[in-house]
């Protein structure tokens, strides 16, 4: 039995949707039991099945589900299912009252997850449910898989050869039909999320990488890591080229499972010479198309991987390279349509945010050529894009006719407004939402975009010498006039409880705020006290506060456009004087900080 990935997978019920769309449900689904334990995998689902994602016409898969797999109880009633369920609500991720079941596969893999150390895997093409794994902290350590990189896994894993012919034939199709599914039912995008795709795409390309080979060839692989080649590259036999591909593939992961941005960049470079000379030595044609796909998956997720750090470290012209380069491996690997639409849908956004509109609009306009029916991230891409380059009206008219998309698209707007602002696009970002107030002011997403941004901007013009005044336009529509208690006195009550907790989730709720996200502002150092102080905005209460921590903090400030305080203890608070810019200084004692690194997404 092969060593197994994860101990557990609960998986979602738009996972039998996709075997179905792919036409090979009724022959997985009896064996797919079978071949998680084959690979030391125990799979379930919640013992109820839901109705919107098997809904009537599918009677029979409905029998079926709990027929072949292992179904557990989920108590609905328990403190981190109504937890969880009211999180989810709040951030606008599933509606609860329509389906609970999707608030029941988190907490079914939460309950294996605390079980004898378990990793645990949940497999959904549900947007939300991707989020609530990734975003609440509660989740962390559970993996999240696609329905089609879950079959990839299971096809690369398994020894079984009947099991691996039968996989062979339907990891595609349900990849492809996988994908289908998540364009069709996606409402909400964010670059993170499209980074996400792209990764869990790489797991897929290099799981198929590994599916097909003869047994002995891949026992070949597994053996062969720690040898060394018998020969000279130029009279390579067949073993030779295996291990000298599979050595590179190991440091290549090497470095990214130690986050050596250097060598991960000169390994890049030392597969891409070597790469040539070593396929065209081998003498041999089955085994050099082992080679060539082991080494053409490797880079493609050794691209993908980069791509990301680029990203959450800024680095975005150097992220796009990376992104070129992953679109063309993709015309050689099979993964698509909806992938590549994303990839280039991910390029767009990424050049919005270095300022390059035209480009970004020639790329939007490019995708829908592919496929006449958009996706709400094409949607998305192409209407930030038309009202970048003043069309408005057409990006308006854009977003009207996808009607049962509207409320996604205007969440998704407005979150990739705070990208811009971050990224210095701060006209592009009130542009935005002066758009949306003209032709959207009605919808409750609006109201707080409008509203977030409007304060921070405000903010920002106190600090920042130079920076562009925002229009009247938004305190005009804001339900409160962009409201503000920065200059609100201190409660006594506050005051009182000092030193205030903040690592127990009984604290009461005026408690609470001072945990909720800081947008910073402004970072300040005090090198004579060893301090490091950041002008930051509480949303949860109003407020500009002056934060003061150790300066051991520092490198973690410097890198993040907001922060989330989650343990630790408030030491001390000091009232501002009126000139101040800030509601008090909060002094804290051995704080935790959830740092949101340079992408407010």
């Amino acid at each position: 039995m092969s060593e197994s990935l994860f101990d557990i997978v609960v998986i979602d019920t738009n996972f039998f949707i996709s075997l179905l769309n792919a036409g090979v449900s009724d022959s997985l689904m009896p064996q797919l039991q079978n071949i998680g334990q084959s690979v030391g995998m125990e799979i379930m689902v919640p013992d109820e099945i839901p109705k919107s994602d098997i809904p009537g016409r599918f009677r029979q898969l409905r029998q079926l589900i709990p027929k072949y797999i292992r179904t557990e109880p989920v108590k609905r009633t328990s403190k981190l299912w109504n937890r969880t369920a009211e999180y989810a609500v709040q951030e606008r991720m599933v509606r609860v009252n329509d389906d609970p079941a999707d608030i029941d596969v988190v907490i079914l893999a939460k309950k294996f997850s605390l079980k004898d150390n378990n990793k645990v895997a949940l497999v959904s093409d549900d947007e939300g449910v991707a989020r609530i794994i990734k975003e609440n902290k509660v989740f962390k350590g559970i993996e999240h898989l696609s329905c089609g990189s879950f079959v990839s896994i299971l096809a690369a894993s398994v020894s079984d050869q009947k099991m691996r012919k039968l996989l062979d034939q339907t990891v595609e199709r349900v990849f492809r039909a996988s994908w289908s599914y998540k364009k069709k039912t996606r409402r909400y995008i964010d670059v993170a999320m499209l980074i996400d795709d792209l990764t869990d795409t790489a797991r897929f390309v290099r799981s198929a990488a590994e599916v097909g080979a003869d047994s002995s060839l891949a026992e070949i692989e597994k053996e062969i890591v720690a040898i060394a080649p018998k020969h000279e590259p130029e009279v390579l036999k067949p073993e030779d080229g295996l291990i000298i591909a599979q050595q590179l593939v190991l440091k290549a992961r090497g470095t990214r499972e130690t986050y050596h941005i250097l060598q991960a960049e000169e390994i890049l470079l030392e597969i891409l010479a070597k790469s040539s000379e070593l396929i065209y030595s081998i003498d041999g044609l089955e085994q050099r198309v082992i080679v060539e796909r082991m080494i053409r998956s490797e880079l493609f997720e050794h691209h993908s991987w980069l791509l990301d750090y680029r990203i959450s470290r800024n680095q975005i012209v150097e992220a796009l390279v990376h992104a070129e380069a992953c679109r063309i491996y993709m015309n050689f690997i099979s993964v698509g349509r909806e992938a590549i639409e994303n990839l280039i849908a991910l390029q767009g956004l990424l050049y919005l945010l270095l300022g390059k509109y035209e480009r970004a609009l020639e790329l939007f306009k490019a995708v829908p050529q592919m496929d006449p029916e958009l996706s709400s991230t094409q949607i998305l891409g192409l209407a930030v894009a038309l009202i970048a380059t003043q069309q408005q009206n057409e990006a308006a008219l854009l977003i009207k006719r996808n009607v049962e998309m509207i409320e996604g698209i205007i969440t998704s707007m407005h979150a990739y407004a705070n990208d811009l602002y971050s990224h210095d696009q701060r006209e592009l970002a009130i542009n935005i939402l002066k758009f949306l107030v003209k032709n959207f002011s009605k919808q409750e997403e609006v109201d707080r975009s409008i509203y977030r941004l409007f304060v921070l901007t405000r903010l920002r013009q106190d600090l920042v010498s130079g920076e562009a005044k925002i229009n009247n336009i938004f305190k005009k529509r804001l339900v409160n006039r962009g409201k503000d208690d920065s200059k609100k006195g201190i409660p006594k009550s506050f005051m009182n409880k000092l030193p205030i907790m903040l690592s127990t989730g009984e604290d009461p709720k005026e408690i609470e705020q001072f945990k909720g996200f800081y947008h910073i502002l402004d970072l300040v150092e005090n090198k004579e006290k060893d301090e490091i102080l950041a002008v930051a905005w509480n949303e949860s209460n109003n407020s500009t506060w002056l934060l003061n921590f150790d300066s051991a903090y520092k490198p973690a400030l410097e890198e993040s456009v907001k922060i989330k305080i989650t343990s630790g203890k408030i030491t001390k608070i000091k009232k501002a004087k009126r000139t101040d810019p800030y509601r008090a200084t909060l002094s804290f004692e051995s704080p935790t900080i959830q740092p949101e690194l340079v992408k407010p997404w």
